[in-house]
């Protein structure tokens, strides 16, 4: 189809997926949609009906392929489509629906140290105020009754940074110069170097830098969880604010006063980070022979 996009970025999930999709649309030569994650691979065709704290965001997923094929309706001929939807590396379906509906996509993967992942997302629940459990071990704890119970998948917060087992779901179907794989540090000390490593991957301008004054969607302890809870839960005032403003304008602002309102450098918890090496030690260690990659810093 003329209107499906021609790069994806699958993953990882809190490895710079928001980032990176904010600097690509500032691309002339690049569209893609406002609205990040339509999910539309993970779920094609399937009836949503997740519950817990933030369903809303997998149950308002784009499961329609006209609707999906609308999000690209604007795009000016010539321009390079794409989007990202960071939960297709987790999705086990995600790989083959893509291959069914476009075999030649390319695909841009960015790894994180998959303990450091792991904290992250669940800060980012935190932030979010759809966590409801403080000590983080105990969140790792109630992974498997959560999902059993039809939560959405980011609880499940040490299945996520499984690489290696979703990976393999891709190269099976695809061929490996499809994507375009890097490191989580390589965003961090050079994001600008990662862009153009990317705009070339795809086709698109490498001439063009974006500005990048602000990293989105970064994560962190709300200071102050009353304020927090009003930036992030429905509530009259922001509801009023919605009747004016549009939506990408409105999540610009939120993520502003949302960043102001964080504690970083929050510290892994000792017995969350045992629990997270016992689980995730030997998916690196897999990784490191899918990829032939030395990853032994993040073994550390």
């Amino acid at each position: 189809m003329a209107d499906l996009p021609e790069f994806l970025i699958i993953g990882a999930a809190r490895a710079g997926t928001t980032a990176l999709h904010s600097y690509l649309r500032q691309n002339p030569s690049i569209f893609m949609p406002a609205a990040k994650e339509p999910n539309f691979f993970s779920f094609e065709g399937e009836a949503l009906n997740y519950k817990g704290p933030g369903a809303d965001y997998v149950n308002n997923s784009v499961t329609n392929i006209e609707k999906y094929t609308a999000l690209f309706s604007d795009a000016t001929p010539g321009s390079i489509r794409g989007e990202a939807s960071p939960l297709y590396l987790f999705s086990e379906r995600a790989p083959e629906r893509i291959y069914h509906h476009i075999p030649q996509v390319r695909m841009v993967v960015v790894l994180r140290n998959p303990i450091d992942q792991a904290l992250s997302h669940y800060l980012y629940a935190v932030k979010q105020r759809i966590e409801p459990l403080e000590d983080f071990a105990a969140a790792l704890e109630a992974e498997d009754d959560r999902l059993a119970a039809g939560w959405q998948p980011m609880f499940g917060y040490s299945r996520f940074p499984r690489y290696a087992e979703q990976l393999s779901r891709y190269f099976n179907l695809f061929d490996r110069n499809q994507f375009l794989i890097r490191p989580y540090e390589d965003f961090q000390n050079d994001p600008q170097g990662l862009i153009s490593d990317i705009t070339k991957f795809i086709g698109a301008d490498t001439g063009f830098h974006p500005t990048m004054s602000s990293q989105p969607n970064a994560g962190g302890v709300p200071r102050n969880r009353l304020f927090q809870d009003f930036l992030m839960k429905p509530n009259p005032v922001t509801g009023l604010i919605a009747r004016v403003l549009p939506q990408e304008a409105r999540w610009k602002i939120r993520d502003r006063l949302s960043q102001l309102n964080l504690r970083r450098g929050i510290e892994m918890p000792p017995r969350a980070r045992a629990i997270l090496r016992e689980k995730l030690l030997p998916e690196i260690e897999a990784l490191e022979h899918l990829l032939d990659r030395d990853l032994s810093a993040w073994r550390a």
